[in-house]
This record gives structure tokens, C-alpha cells and sequence, in this order.
């Protein structure tokens, strides 16, 4: 059965050119037979892009489904290079997927695989033919045959960065790693800082013999992403969704000197760059929702206790991704104060982050990451809580406002990437995909706008309703809708095109009288363009009150429960209630 996978190249501005597609040699015949795809009988939101985020601890590991059921998987970490069998990371979290997949106890065909880098907590650690133990976890259990000792999930890509590649040094016919303290010479480094026997591994794993037994699924799959390659790809999700690389290898970034490339070989540097530097980062789009994760990036140029450098991976980021601000970013390394730097977070400007940490003592997440996405009002998800307890400074974390506590964080959108939810452990959030950048048109936040004054019973004229742009700059409400009671009522006005409330502004939408009640229970609401309440007030009267109004206590205030003669309609509303 082949392999044969649908994946495209972008132009060099990586995410605003057209795409196209490109016939790739890692294309192969399976050297076993696929496993069961995602079927609509799994959990998956059918139709919308799906993320989940494992908790794996002080590690990550996150599935992406697209709307007809394409999957990628980026990194599975374990916390134990020893930890084997069904104590692991991918033992559990290869369960889920089965349960999302609805598969049974069948593994799991994944169409795409990528390793942000080469550390354990995201990758795990392989084993290798020479091991004398049972030795092998992560993304390494998840792949390898069910006959050599694996999970038995299929591939159809394995993604990798450039980090090295495999010399049969001594002409044994087999990937040699040696040990921590002698390490094997037949790993020809490309792009590494710090080295480990994780990376060694991993690459022996990936590029080492046709012939072992672990690498049956594997074989013919692997696409390294080389700093040389005319563009980055896009990786087709299915139903118009894709995930497309921006960075690799730290590709174009310099250390602090300012001249010296953080890409190539740099494993004999007295201080080496961090393992870190060399993430994938990674472009996730469907209708109007975008997502952003970019593997361990560093966000500084400093240097660690541990002998090697940070160096400001993040600073090119934002123009990699487009210069778009972002519904939802996966905050870089475990929400580290060495990552999410503010300028970073300022101009991805997402609505939401999740920061995949556990239990440890490297004070993630720091307090300054924290009040950096705190600074931007967006919802903090976290994978467990509390992570570690102490703060880099000394002081205790301050956990407050996040969400979750403990276990998977289930992201998806709806009305064709219109909005999204997310589903954690108490409860779920809806959200305007699109909030954080150029909202409905053009310019501002519409998500900001609230319902400031209405009239329901005109005599004569039309109802009317008056939205308040409470920000310091313009906002486009094109496309939006003034709706009534949910779920009932009238259908749902829409604004019209090109629709701009100024800057502290007030704008009035009119429209035929009969569509609120002038008796009874009803409510105003202002909707996204897929039906998630923005804002809304609900009223009660018990007879009809002609030419009178509901109003907030100035302009987007508390709302005054009484209604009022004074009508002040596209003008400042009063400062008392009636």
C-alpha cells in the first residue's frame, strides 16, 4: 500500500504566497502494512481542525486532526530515558489516540510525525540494535513494529530538522552511538549546539540501516528539512486545513556577536548554542483560525549555568509566521523566562496559549513569562498546575487566572474556523477566531465591542441598536451580526461591509421594527460571523414601552436595569440611570 503523501512547497515569505505542490522522494511503498486511519467513529470534532495538547509532564507532545481526519503528530516526550513497556509517555498517550482515532485497541495510521528537536522531553529515547536491555520510548515505542517490541503505530512522514546524519564509520553495517562519556564518531553533525545520546539515537533511528527491525515503518519516510531547500513545505491536513514549517535549523539567526551563524555544526564550540535553537516552528491554519508552536525557541541572548548559549531564536519568528497575529500560540519551552519574550508575545498577540510543563525544578513557568501573556489578556492553558512552585527569582509562581490543572486540553474549532472552543477539566471556552488581528474587516478587535443602547419599540420609526468601541484605535464590525434571544427569535442581523466604529466611538444599527419584543423576555446579543456571543443584555417588560430605551451607565458601563426616557442615540450615554 503506498505511502504517497500530499504535501507542498511555499514561496520564501512562507505562508502569504501561493502554494504548490511538490513530489517528494521520501514518498515509499510501506515496509508494513498501514495501521487503521482516524475514523468518524473516534472523538475528534468531525469537519474542524482538531489540537490536542498530552500532558506528558515536564515534556510535550501534541496531535493535530484536520477536518477529514488527517493527523500529525509533533514530539512525544518522556520525563525517564529508562522508563520502558507500559510505564511510558507513548503507552499512554498512544491509548488516547486510539479513543480520539476510534480504532479500538488497533494502533493508529498517522499521516504525518515531526520532532520539533532532539531533546527527551520531546522525542523520548530510542533504543538501538546494540542495547542489552529493552530500551526505547517516545515518538521511538510509538513507531517501531509491534514484532520488534513497539506500539505499532504507521507513518506516512517523519519529519526531522537538519541536526545530522549517519557514516558507517567502521563498516559494520550498523548505526553505532557509544556511550555518554564515548560517544560513537559515525553521526556527521549538521546543525546541533549541545549533543546527547538521545540525538545519536534518534538520528541511528532514522537514518541508520534499512535492514533493523525497529525501523520497519519508518523506512522510506523520514523528510529532513534542510537549510538548503528552496522553501519550507506545507503539509496538506485535509479540507483546506494545513500546517506549514516557517522554521528550521535556527535558519538565518545569529549569535550574539552578530555574525556567527547559530545554524551548522557547532558540536566542538567551547560554549555551544542550546539544542533548543534548532526548533521546528510550525504554521497551523484552517478558514479564519491560526495557531502557532515552535518547539523549545529561545527568546534571549544569554548564556546557561550548564555550558551552553540561548540565542533570540523568536526575534525573526514573528515575520516567519506572516506577521499575522495568531488566535493560539503554544508557549515556547515549557513558558521558560528564557522564552515568550515580550516582544514576541506583543506581536503574536494570541487570544489564547497552552504551556506544556510538569513537575520540575527549572521554574517553568516563569512568572515573567506568565504576566507577558497575562499583559495581553489571553487565556493561559496549562497542562498540570502547579509545574514547579519557585520562580527563577526566588519568589512562588503565580498561577492565578491559568486554566487546567491536570490532563489533555482539547482545542477545537467551529463553523468552519469561524470561532473555536477549548475543552479542559472545568469546563469549556468559546472564542472569535480572528480576535487578536484584524478582527471582522480591516482594523481592531471586534471581540472589544459591546452593546451600549437599544430601543425595542419605536413609535414611529425603526429599532435600533447601538454598539460602543470602548479601544484607542478603529474597529471593523463588517460581518459581524446583532442577533436576539439564542437559539430563537428572529433570524440575525448582519452588519453590513465596511461598517467602522471609531475610536471611542459609537455606531447605530437600524432595522424594521418587530424583531425585539416589546413585551415578555428578550435579549440583545452581538455575535461573531459563526455565532459566538460577544456581548449581550437580556430584559423583561411587562408592557410596552414606547420610545424608550435600555442603556449602560456611560458608555460601557454597568447596564441599568430600569428602562429610561433618556434616549441618547449615537451620542454619550447618561451618567445615572433613571
Amino acid at each position: 500500500m503506498s505511502r504517497r503523501l500530499r504535501i507542498f512547497l511555499t514561496t520564501a515569505t512562507l505562508g502569504l504566497a501561493a502554494i504548490t505542490p511538490l513530489t517528494l522522494s521520501a514518498d515509499a511503498e510501506a515496509a508494513v502494512p498501514n495501521a487503521a486511519a482516524c475514523s468518524p467513529g473516534g472523538t475528534w470534532r468531525q469537519g474542524e481542525l482538531n489540537v490536542y495538547w498530552f500532558d506528558v509532564e515536564q515534556g510535550d507532545g501534541q496531535l493535530i486532526v484536520g477536518p477529514t481526519g488527517k493527523t500529525m503528530l509533533i514530539d512525544l516526550g518522556e520525563t525517564s530515558w529508562n522508563t520502558t513497556g507500559a510505564a511510558t509517555n507513548a503507552t499512554r498517550v498512544a491509548n488516547e489516540i486510539k479513543a480520539i482515532c476510534g480504532t479500538g485497541s488497533a494502533p493508529v495510521h498517522l499521516d504525518y510525525v515531526m520532532a520539533s528537536h532532539d531533546h527527551l522531553d520531546h522525542i523520548g529515547y530510542p533504543g538501538v540494535p546494540s542495547d542489552a536491555g529493552a530500551y526505547g520510548n517516545g515518538i521511538y515505542q510509538l513507531l517501531t513494529p509491534t514484532s520488534a517490541g513497539g506500539l505499532g503505530f504507521t507513518v506516512g512522514q517523519v519529519i526531522d530538522h537538519d541536526a545530522g546524519s549517519w557514516t558507517d564509520a567502521n563498516g559494520n553495517g550498523s548505526c553505532d552511538v557509544g556511550t555518554s562519556t564515548a560517544p560513537s564518531t559515525e553521526i556527521a553533525w549538521h546543525n546541533v549546539g549541545t549533543t546527547s545520546q538521545t540525538a545519536r539515537r534518534w538520528i541511528c533511528w532514522l537514518y541508520g540501516p534499512s535492514t533493523q527491525p525497529d525501523r520497519a515503518a519508518i523506512d522510506g519516510t523520514v523528510l529532513t528539512l534542510k537549510n538548503s531547500d528552496p522553501a519550507w513545505p506545507t503539509f496538506d491536513l485535509g479540507g483546506g486545513a494545513t500546517a506549514t514549517v516557517v522554521n528550521a535549523n535556527a535558519k538565518g539567526t545569529m549569535e550574539a556577536d552578530g555574525t556567527t551563524p547559530v545554524s551548522g555544526d557547532h558540536s566542538t564550540d567551547a560554549v555551544p548554542p542550546s539544542e533548543n535553537d534548532y526548533s521546528i516552528a510550525v504554521k497551523v491554519t484552517y478558514g479564519a483560525y491560526k495557531y502557532a508552536t515552535a518547539g523549545d525557541s529561545d527568546g534571549e541572548y544569554s548564556s546557561s549555568a550548564n555550558g551552553y548559549t540561548y540565542n533570540n531564536i523568536e526575534a525573526s519568528l514573528p515575520a516567519k509566521f506572516g506577521n499575522q497575529n495568531f488566535d493560539t500560540i503554544r508557549a515556547n519551552h515549557h513558558g521558560s523566562g528564557h522564552s515568550s519574550s515580550d516582544a514576541y508575545v506583543t506581536a503574536m498577540d494570541p487570544e489564547t496559549t497552552l504551556i506544556s510543563c510538569g513537575a520540575n525544578s527549572y521554574g517553568h513557568p516563569a512568572n515573567r513569562t506568565l504576566n507577558a501573556y497575562r499583559a495581553i489578556a489571553a487565556d493561559i492553558y496549562l497542562t498540570n498546575d502547579p509545574c514547579d512552585t519557585t520562580d527563577v527569582s526566588g519568589s512562588p509562581i503565580d498561577y492565578s487566572g491559568t486554566l487546567n490543572h491536570n490532563g489533555t486540553v482539547h482545542l477545537y474549532t467551529t463553523n468552519a474556523g469561524a470561532d473555536y472552543s477549548v475543552d479542559y477539566d472545568a469546563g469549556t471556552r468559546s472564542y472569535v477566531s480572528g480576535a487578536g488581528g484584524t478582527g471582522g474587516g480591516t482594523q481592531g478587535d471586534p471581540t472589544k465591542v459591546k452593546v451600549n443602547e437599544f430601543m425595542p419599540a419605536p413609535s414611529p420609526g425603526n429599532e435600533w441598536v447601538e454598539l460602543y468601541n470602548p479601544t484607542a484605535v478603529p474597529v471593523d464590525v463588517s460581518g459581524y451580526f446583532v442577533d436576539d434571544v439564542a437559539a430563537g427569535g428572529g433570524a440575525p442581523k448582519q452588519i453590513p461591509a465596511g461598517t467602522v466604529i471609531p475610536a471611542g466611538g459609537r455606531w447605530v444599527f437600524e432595522f424594521a421594527s418587530g424583531f425585539l419584543n416589546n413585551t415578555g423576555s428578550d435579549a440583545v446579543r452581538y455575535t461573531s460571523p459563526g455565532g459566538v456571543e460577544i456581548d449581550a443584555y437580556t430584559y423583561s417588560l411587562s408592557s410596552t414601552q414606547y420610545n424608550k430605551v435600555f442603556h449602560r451607565t456611560g458608555d460601557g458601563g454597568a447596564w441599568c436595569g430600569t428602562i429610561s426616557t433618556n434616549v441618547t442615540q449615537g451620542t454619550a450615554n447618561p451618567a445615572t440611570c433613571p
